[in-house]
């Protein structure tokens, strides 16, 4: 009998995977379905579903603020309490953050929701629907849906031209590496119906300060991000693994040291910006609504390039990159591996590495902007 009970208990996470069905949003005549996870015993489902009743979200490192119906709701990783205006709020279960995405319980959509507000938004037939007088916002725009919110990425392969960046075993230069990736990457994201730019198609040097503003040229207004590849080093050997960053004040010394190494390469330009400049610009980037998106971005890539190298995890570290100063948009700078380690320079040698590496961005891009419908709003 004890055994019964255990396979039976084994089995319900699977089971409860299974039955997880898609919240179905009904408004303004068309119906979104929404996917689910399954966790803590319930149904969870994305905090940016709420966009959809005409709210506007924007994450953050904690959790997520979303302003609907006149009010604000603020909700923290893990914790089953929410502020709505200056009320507190209990849910049954915690809030989640699944690879850089607020995910609420089924209980906040199917009860709390309809019950808070009433006269908005009501629960009936498997579908939260709103009512007459509730304002609905159209679905995101997709970008293969022929409008005219066309998603814009600029990635931008490291180095190029006489700055040929990290060199490894057999000398592959870490130029060469980052360009192969970058035009494979650009080459799933455009299948998937983006506008996507690169700041260098061949092996020429451009300017780290030119990088982000020809990333804002291209931008014009619409949806958009910018992702700058690069393979790192390390004096010791042994060290690997990817990480990935943003733009703001380095707290450790390997957070140093990489920004240091990357922005070496205006040895090989003209005049650029001074290290004062620098910190200024940081100073006003603290606080800034890009620097927000950009750290929900290199979860999500962080977490996806996960997916695809075994090595060790690294993380999501900030650091002030020339490279990311001025980008009016979401940008990170992701190192995809140690050149200045063996085993990792076998790989990035590799093509089949190269191209997962190139499908982890292209799908933590693709996964960020398809839960932050808040972009399009907040880069204008």
């Amino acid at each position: 009998m004890r055994a019964l009970v255990a396979v039976l208990l084994l089995a319900l996470p699977c089971a409860l995977k299974a039955q997880v069905v898609d919240l179905r949003i009904e408004a303004g005549g068309t119906t979104m379905r929404v996917p689910g996870i399954a966790a803590n015993g319930t149904a969870y489902y994305p905090v940016w579903a709420l966009d959809r009743l005409g709210g506007t979200t924007v994450a953050d490192a904690h959790g997520a603020h979303i302003a609907l119906f006149r009010d604000t709701l603020a909700f923290r990783a893990l914790s089953p309490f929410f502020t709505a205006g200056q009320a507190v709020h209990h849910l049954a279960f915690p809030v989640l953050r699944r690879s850089g995405i607020v995910h609420l319980p089924e209980q906040f959509f199917i009860e709390w929701l309809p019950g808070h507000y009433r006269d908005r938004v009501e629960y009936r037939a498997g579908a939260l629907r709103t009512r007459g007088n509730a304002t609905a916002r159209p679905a995101a725009a997709r970008p293969d849906n022929g409008t005219s919110e066309t998603r814009v990425v600029i990635l931008d392969p490291g180095h190029g031209g006489r700055d040929h960046g990290r060199i490894g075993p057999g000398s592959l230069r870490e130029k060469d590496v980052a360009l192969r990736i970058a035009n494979r990457a650009a080459q799933l994201l455009r299948d998937r119906g983006y506008e996507v730019h690169l700041t260098r198609s061949t092996d020429t040097l451009i300017a780290l300060a030119d990088r982000p503003k020809l990333a804002n040229r291209w931008r014009k207004g619409r949806p958009a991000a910018f992702v700058s590849i690069h393979a790192n080093a390390a004096t010791n050997r042994s060290v690997r693994g990817f990480e990935t960053f943003f733009l703001s004040d380095a707290r450790t010394e390997d957070e140093r040291r990489v920004a240091e190494m990357e922005n070496s390469a205006v040895q090989f330009e003209g005049p650029s910006a001074s290290s004062t400049e620098l910190d200024a610009i940081l100073n006003g980037l603290r606080n800034d609504f890009w620097v927000r998106a950009s750290s929900d971005l290199a979860e999500v890539m962080q977490s996806d390039l996960a997916l695809v190298n075994d090595g060790p995890d690294r993380g999501v570290k900030r650091a002030g990159f020339h490279v990311l100063v001025g980008a009016l948009m979401p940008a990170v700078l992701v190192e995809v591996a140690f050149l200045s380690n063996d085993a990792d320079a076998k790989l990035l040698g590799s093509q089949t590495f190269r191209d997962d590496v190139a499908g982890g961005i292209a799908n933590s891009l693709h996964r960020f902007f398809e839960s932050h419908s808040f972009l399009s709003a907040g880069s204008r």
